[in-house]
Formats: C-alpha cells, structure tokens, sequence
C-alpha cells in the first residue's frame, strides 16, 4: 500500500497555537463567548419584560388603577 504524503500536495503541518487559532480559540475563549451569550440573552429578555409591564401598567396608572 502505496503511503500518501500530504506535503507533496501542499499541506502544512500547524502546531498546537495555530491548531487552536483555528479551531476557534482555547476552551475558556469559548467558556467566555457562552457567557456572554447567555447574559446578553438574558438581559435582552428582562428588558423586554420590564418594557412590556411598562406599557401595560402605566394607562392603569394613569387613570388611577393601580398603585402610585
């Protein structure tokens, strides 16, 4: 059996910083962008929240429905 040799098709070997780069990063770069996934979602979703019950509450406000 006949053995390929990848550097005669132009291949290059990467070492372990480069693998990494490529890959995407290291495993805390990933831990870090999850984290900031999930509290930028989680912020986007209290933001909502708190503008929907702003809409809601404040007419009741207004025409004296509600507390102060």
């Amino acid at each position: 059996m006949k053995k390929l040799e990848l550097k005669d098709l132009g291949v290059q070997e990467m070492n372990t910083t480069e693998m990494l780069n490529t890959e995407g990063g290291s495993l805390v770069g990933g831990l870090v962008d999850f984290l900031n996934g999930l509290f930028g979602g989680i912020n986007t979703l209290l933001t909502n929240v708190v503008n929907t019950l702003n809409k809601v509450l404040s007419p009741l406000i207004n025409i004296g429905i509600g507390p102060l």
